[in-house]
């Protein structure tokens, strides 16, 4: 039985380069998460809460893109930005932004 190091002889075989992830557009982001479930975690204040929704935004303070109706308020991030309408409250028509007009899907 041998103990101790074991040398390792250097491969010829060329460094593998690591795979570049691609880039998802914002619609398949979006699209992602709310085909296959609602999505109810707000990713700024760190809360579950039913009024979560996807909001493209190009506000600076905040770099994440799922946030509740408080956050986005808080943030004043208008209503048209948001690109779903996946909550409980928002398919009822309870979904009442105060900054800003809602915005109506159809």
């Amino acid at each position: 039985m041998k103990l101790g190091f074991k040398t390792v002889k250097p491969s010829n075989e060329p460094l593998q380069k690591e795979e570049h992830k691609k880039s998802i557009s914002p619609q398949k982001e979006a699209r992602k998460f709310h085909e296959h479930q609602v999505r109810t975690d707000c990713e700024y204040c760190k809360k579950y809460l039913s009024d979560v929704e996807y909001y493209r935004h190009e506000n600076k303070f905040v770099e994440v893109r799922w946030l509740c109706m408080k956050c986005a308020d808080e943030f004043r991030i208008l209503d048209d930005c948001r690109q779903t309408n996946q909550s409980v409250d928002a398919r009822s028509g309870r979904f009442i932004r105060q900054y800003g007009a809602t915005k109506k899907f159809r």
